[in-house]
């Protein structure tokens, strides 16, 4: 078996074509350079993901203090619940990225791609520490409630388990390429693992962020914790170009047979399904304990269910796979007008809006469209 296939340096000496070099496991790093670029449109997310440059103290939370202390029990169970959970999947997202797919990742337009996805990551899980300074009497106890939240961390360690076998399979693929001794950890595990990772974090980004952001989005519908769905307005629109960058990963995988990837990934659509299963069976458990046989207005688990099932079909389809569902119509198109950067119906000098652009670059994306809807 074949020594140092891949380059565990962060400079290579020599030359490099980026423009046929692999995505992943490639030829080796050494310039940044983006004035030739093998898929420009990784360049073109990146690019608009900068112009969308945020921060939360730009969001006035002063009218959601006064609303959090009015929210019913249940009300208030749901929100708390909520943004501990969205909390603890930022923080994972905030690192992972960089430090799984950022090693082996070999063309200069998808690295800065990645670099820049993890910190808009970090921007929301500042985000997240916004809110609950401004909304709780005792902070810390709700950050320290998380780590002890059975059904939050049950969620999280699926979500982290394909992250974990991916970077301890590195760590170890890592060592072994500078030791004497034959290689465990093959190309095939390398690249299964890898494209598996990609997979959970697109259902995490396309689904299970989605159910969190219907629960939010639901209070600033009825006029509740509007400050609060300002911030989460700007985290999905960050989301929704997270989501457009895993998913052209898995179809360029997929699809492009330089690649390396596609006899590999396409023997693994069954494990694909089921853990898109596993995912909606997940959330569905915990609408449950969300809801607990109570609705909030115009939001209950029967609802929140088969919009799981709308949103997951979608994302099946923009990967390349056969819906499962056959859920064909959105149970709750008021998300539309929170999912949607045009829609703001307030003067700027009254309120801080959520939909403006630092910087703003108009993408137009002919390649390929996504619809997030």
């Amino acid at each position: 078996m074949e020594k140092n296939r891949i380059k565990c340096s962060l400079y290579d000496s020599e030359s490099i074509d980026f423009t046929t070099t692999k995505m992943f496991f490639g030829e080796g790093r050494n310039l940044q350079r983006y004035d030739v670029q093998k898929y420009p449109y990784y360049d073109q997310i990146t690019q608009r993901m900068m112009s969308y440059f945020w921060r939360p103290e730009e969001v006035s939370l002063l009218r959601d203090s006064s609303d959090f202390q009015k929210l019913t029990e249940h009300e208030s169970f749901i929100f708390t619940e909520n943004i501990k959970y969205q909390i603890l999947l930022d923080s994972v997202q905030g690192r992972s990225p960089i430090l799984t797919f950022g090693q082996v990742v070999t063309i200069p337009e998808l690295e800065e791609a990645i670099n820049v996805w993890g910190f808009f990551e970090n921007i929301h899980s500042m985000s997240y520490s916004y809110i609950i300074k401004n909304l709780y009497d005792a902070p810390s106890e709700v950050f320290d409630e998380i780590m002890i939240n059975e059904m939050i961390k049950v969620r999280a360690e699926d979500v982290t388990n394909y992250y974990n076998q991916f970077y301890e399979s590195l760590a170890l693929y890592h060592a072994e390429s500078v030791d004497e001794g034959g290689l465990k950890v093959s190309d095939e595990r390398l690249k299964r693992e890898l494209y598996l990772a990609l997979v959970s974090v697109n259902i995490l980004e396309g689904i299970r962020f989605y159910v969190s952001f219907a629960c939010s989005f639901s209070f600033a519908e009825h006029q509740k914790m509007e400050g609060n769905a300002k911030i989460l307005k700007l985290i999905a629109r960050d989301e929704n170009e997270h989501l457009a960058l895993t998913q052209r990963i898995i179809m360029d995988l997929r699809e492009k047979e330089e690649e390396g990837f596609s006899d590999i990934v396409h023997s693994l659509d069954h494990e694909v399904y089921e853990m898109y299963r596993s995912a909606i069976a997940q959330e569905i458990e915990w609408a449950e304990h969300l809801f607990k046989g109570k609705t909030v207005i115009g939001l209950n688990k029967e609802l929140l269910v088969q919009y799981m099932h709308y949103m997951a079909d979608r994302r099946l389809h923009a990967i390349g796979l056969q819906p499962i569902y056959g859920e064909t119509k959105n149970p709750l198109k008021w998300m539309k007008n929170w999912l949607r950067n045009d829609h703001v119906e307030v003067l700027p000098q009254e309120t801080e809006i959520s939909s403006y652009v630092v910087g703003g670059v108009d993408m137009n994306f002919k390649e390929v469209t996504f619809d997030f809807e």
